[in-house]
């Protein structure tokens, strides 16, 4: 088994959320819902998985929530408390068959008769990850520039998103990043780096070193296919960055996502989740992911994958 860390930005939000930027919070980062008595907010993670703990926040204007394990009711939270408690376990859910699972939390209409509202929170799980038990998935490569290097990461390999993916799926992963590399770059050494490896799945992260990557990235799509017919791909765009202006990232993402659309490939958006979190690519702050970082990457990807390609147990 592995314990994985899972941030906030990671899982899925329906209804009412606000991603709150804080201190307070793990990589500076929380999700708050909002603190009207109604049931309009839910939050949801899946993995393979015998555990899960919820981390968040308690304080004397929340409310309560629902714990849902593949859709039935596990507990409740009450998420109050006479003072504000920051990153304490809420919820811990044990002993599970280990097999795939969705954990969902589920704000309720109701209340603890001392709190004057009805707010819950996020600010991350920790999972005790399993081998996913059906997946074609032999070898798998990481290729990309220096987001994928891992060039603002204090302990690699270890930390980079492409080693802790090796953790979480209990698969080898070969990670290949080229430090300033264009599309265009990583598309002409596809052959020789990506294609000798033989991968059943190949994850690339990229977009950041092109203004427009789109034509240039059906183009090595189109190169991943031929010279990996039997292989599965999924690409990502970039994660949010102060380097470059709003503008310009949401071209370079959505771009890519065009790319991918156009050419029929899962697309992970890194950017969305992430989006105006400064922590994630400290201590540089501009385009590089630091160690937590990237544990952010290897979670969105994770969830891509098993989504598309593991065929959840039954």
């Amino acid at each position: 088994m592995a314990r994985m860390k899972i941030e906030d930005m990671a899982l899925s939000y329906s209804g009412t959320w606000t991603h709150v930027s804080t201190t307070s919070g793990s990589m500076d980062s929380r999700h708050d819902s909002d603190g009207t008595a109604t049931a309009n907010a839910s939050a949801i993670w899946k993995a393979y998985c015998t555990s899960i703990e919820i981390y968040a926040l308690k304080a004397p204007t929340f409310g309560m929530a629902d714990i849902y394990i593949d859709g039935v009711i596990h507990g409740e939270v009450d998420y109050y408390a006479p003072t504000a408690q920051y990153g304490i376990m809420i919820y811990e859910v044990i002993e599970l068959s280990a097999g795939y699972h969705t954990i969902e939390i589920r704000k309720k209409e109701t209340r603890n008769p001392s709190s004057t509202g009805n707010y819950i929170s996020i600010d991350y799980l920790y999972a005790e990850l399993v081998q996913p038990q059906q997946t074609q998935y032999k070898s798998i490569v990481c290729i990309g520039d220096s987001i994928t290097f891992g060039a603002n990461v204090s302990v690699r390999p270890d930390n980079l998103y492409g080693r802790k993916l090796q953790q979480m799926l209990f698969r080898p992963v070969s990670i290949h990043g080229l430090s300033g590399a264009d599309v265009s770059t990583i598309s002409n050494v596809i052959e020789s780096v990506v294609a000798s490896r033989n991968p059943d799945l190949v994850l690339w992260l990229t977009g950041m070193n092109n203004t427009n990557p789109k034509a240039s990235l059906e183009i090595g799509l189109d190169k991943m296919k031929a010279y990996l017919p039997h292989a599965d791909i999924i690409v990502a765009t970039i994660q949010y960055n102060t380097y470059y202006t709003s503008a310009q990232n949401i071209v370079k993402v959505d771009e890519v996502k065009a790319a991918c659309a156009v050419k029929g490939i899962p697309c992970v958006d890194m950017y969305s989740p992430t989006l105006g979190n400064t922590y994630l690519n400290k201590p540089e702050n501009t385009v590089h992911p630091g160690d937590e970082g990237q544990g952010v990457l290897a979670s969105l990807f994770y969830q891509e994958i098993i989504k598309k390609f593991i065929i959840p147990s039954v």
